[in-house]
């Protein structure tokens, strides 16, 4: 294990550092698009810093998401992964603005194919974040709403992207007209 001095020596790794801590549960292409470090480079800084003990690296799918090693509970790292998805995060969002919501209610904010939707409310599901509950109709609910507003304070940048996105995709339609 390397001394905390020495993986903090040089200022990329202090930058990919300081990014992981503001943006925790954020991955590899992420940081190689926002920070333009090539993903060689990359690698090799995410190892110094995990051999130090500095940040953890979490599975996910296919990803590893980076953490800061202190500061978040195994729950905590893995909502913010789930919160880190631009799907998941819109079904959270609006189950948390709206409360409990039906299952057709969800396809127009959340602007996926229902197939799609399914998909995504079984994993938030599994990971313990939503509550489904089948009746008449699908009922969508956050399992704990206060501890999913405390973490979408760590996805800020990324929900205000979305809200960017999305007005960029209005203007987009309305100059084609």
């Amino acid at each position: 294990m390397r001394p905390l001095d020495d993986a903090l020596d040089l200022e990329s790794r202090r930058t990919i550092y300081e990014m992981i801590r503001s943006r925790p549960g954020t991955f590899l292409r992420e940081m190689e698009r926002e920070l333009g470090m090539q993903v060689g480079m990359l690698s090799y800084h995410l190892r110094v810093l995990t051999e130090a003990g500095m940040i953890r690296a979490e599975q996910e799918g296919n990803h590893l998401r980076y953490f800061p090693a202190d500061g978040f509970i195994l729950n905590d790292r893995k909502a913010l992964s789930y919160l880190r998805n631009r799907t998941a995060r819109a079904i959270l969002i609006h189950v948390l603005d709206r409360g409990p919501v039906g299952f057709t209610e969800l396809l127009g904010p959340v602007g996926v194919s229902k197939s799609t939707l399914s998909y995504h409310l079984k994993r938030l599901a599994a990971a313990g974040l939503i509550v489904i509950k089948k009746g008449e109709g699908t009922t969508v609910s956050a399992s704990d709403p206060e501890r999913l507003v405390n973490l979408l304070v760590w996805v800020r940048e990324d929900v205000e992207r979305d809200s960017a996105d999305a007005m960029i995709d209005v203007w987009n339609r309305l100059i084609e007209r």
